[in-house]
């Protein structure tokens, strides 16, 4: 009954989420992806709709990464059609850490028992900030104890030395002593990108002077009105980001049919990356046939 009564007080509300001029705006400018979108849509059903049988630890997750991807492309879709295009780059720069994490994985899989257990540090420093920062409890005892005893049991695999001379050391911040720079010039597409989808977003990403800076009415100094913020859509951040998730998603696709030979899945992803050249032909991202 609660459901029924909600439903019908929503439908009663004059609200729309989203804004439809902007939803008109992005299908005239990108016709041609919205034209060939079934065909990625198919691509993704068929590599990630499906039963895992037989699977390696490693090969779970990077199943997993490359399905968070997918999600995180339809999210980026979402912004970029409500023109919200930094909004976007925000979700692309951890889209982009997590191909790179998923890429570096396949190769090197004796570190995926480091990227698993990182998560009981993690859960550690959740536990020490709901220690610091709540008035109320939100770990049983049991679980906090258990939180802790794993975290012990695997601290030491991520301990850095920070002077071989005086023996001091620091938990290090991440599961691999390899940072994603490094991690990503392991892949030749990925690396191609680190700059618009890791180190520009990251700028917007982090509370810095270049996010602020980014969302300045430009014209309006010029004009000496002083410091005004830019409410408009931010098209063509927009576009920069569907351009490069898109690429970011291709090879996603790639990857788990290198890793599991997913029936009927290449042909597919090859249709898809010749929509991709025909779809950036217009926007200058990729160059034309002479």
């Amino acid at each position: 009954m609660e459901d029924q009564k909600w439903n019908s007080s929503f439908s009663s509300y004059p609200a729309i989420f989203g804004f439809p001029d902007e939803w008109t705006e992005f299908a005239n400018r990108r016709t041609e992806f919205l034209r060939r979108w079934a065909n990625l849509e198919k691509a993704a059903d068929v590599t990630f709709d499906r039963t895992h049988s037989d699977t390696q630890l490693w090969q779970r997750v990077i199943y997993f990464q490359g399905r968070l991807v997918y999600e995180e492309f339809l999210e980026i879709l979402l912004l970029c059609g409500n023109g919200y295009g930094i909004g976007a780059q925000k979700i692309l720069r951890g889209m982009y850490e997590r191909a790179v994490t998923a890429r570096y994985l396949s190769k090197h899989n004796e570190e995926v028992d480091n990227y698993l257990a990182f998560h009981r540090v993690t859960d550690y420093k959740l536990l020490q900030s709901a220690k610091t920062s709540l008035k109320t409890i939100i770990f049983s005892k049991e679980m906090a104890d258990k939180i802790e005893q794993d975290y012990k049991a695997v601290k030491d695999r991520f301990t850095i030395t920070d002077c071989e001379k005086c023996g001091t050391v620091h938990a290090n911040h991440t599961w691999s002593k390899v940072d994603i720079v490094s991690m990503a010039r392991e892949s030749e597409e990925l690396l191609r990108l680190l700059l618009p989808a890791y180190h520009l977003p990251t700028r917007e990403f982090h509370s810095t002077m270049s996010a602020i800076f980014s969302r300045l009415d430009a014209e309006a100094a010029v004009r000496g009105e002083g410091l005004v913020f830019d409410g408009a859509a931010q098209r063509d951040r927009a576009d920069d980001a569907l351009f490069a998730a898109h690429l970011i998603l291709l090879d996603m696709l790639d990857l788990q049919d290198e890793s599991f030979q997913v029936a009927g899945l290449a042909p597919l992803v090859q249709v898809c990356r010749e929509d991709f050249n025909e779809i950036w032909k217009a926007q200058g991202l990729i160059k034309k046939d002479k």
